[in-house]
């Protein structure tokens, strides 16, 4: 039996795709991540089985390995599964890893992209994260780093680029990475934000510069999930 590897989007529930809402009602069992909207549930038959296996910080209800595991065993049952990921299957989402463990394993899979919040939550927050009047290109970067790693990024090559550049479950890196772009000779007075909650009813946004955003978000209380937005694009908020 096949597995459906299904982005969930990045929140709102009207972003899920029209393919991803037709696996998930043929779905037997749905294997759902924390940042899925849990209302997507509601595309699943009534009795689907619902296993959560969500990763926030300090606390995952199965770790990766036994995640890899029970899509295996659920197809093997015989079970038509879905894995509901949250945002994009492909993107900082550890798909790859798991298309990789049903592959070597035997078991076909399908995967279904979702809209990644890099680009919804500053679009819904009024940031266009291309605009050719302020640059060329835009850089994904996740400012997570693995367990028992230091953070690792090339901040210079990062401001050489002169695009936007979109952080990724970077929040408790914040300081980190706005004192790694300043360093690699970014102006300080360049426009940044952080967008908590991104897609979502409940997304908020902290708008400053690269030299004063961890000081702006951390008097504004943001909290996770959210996102840093680094570039010229972002002194467009308030004029779209």
């Amino acid at each position: 039996m096949k597995v459906y590897l299904i982005g969930a989007g990045p929140g709102d529930a009207g972003l899920l795709t029209l393919k991803g809402r037709d696996a998930l009602a043929c779905a037997d069992v749905v294997v759902y991540d924390a940042l899925a909207n849990d209302s997507l549930l509601g595309h699943a038959r009534p009795d689907a089985e619902r296993i959560y296996v969500g990763k926030v910080a300090g606390n995952h209800a199965l770790p990766q390995h036994e995640i890899n595991a029970l899509l295996v065993r659920l197809a093997r049952q015989g079970k038509r599964t879905v894995r509901l990921k949250g945002g994009d299957c492909y993107l900082f989402g550890r798909g790859g890893e798991e298309c990789e463990y049903l592959k070597a394993h035997g078991v076909p899979f399908r995967v279904l992209p979702g809209v990644t919040s890099a680009l919804a939550a500053p679009a819904f927050a009024g940031i266009p994260v291309t605009h050719r009047d302020f640059c060329s290109s835009v850089h994904i970067v996740t400012a997570h780093a693995r367990a028992g790693k230091s953070l690792c990024i090339d901040f210079e090559a990062l401001v050489r680029t002169g695009g936007t550049l979109v952080f990724l479950m970077g929040l408790t890196a914040l300081r980190q990475v706005t004192d790694g772009l300043t360093a690699a000779g970014m102006p300080p007075d360049m426009p940044a934000a952080v967008i908590e909650n991104g897609a979502r009813g409940t997304q908020r946004k902290v708008v400053s510069t690269v030299g004063e955003l961890a000081d702006a978000a951390e008097k504004a209380g943001v909290h996770s999930p959210a996102l840093i937005v680094v570039g010229r694009v972002c002194a467009l908020i308030g004029t779209l």
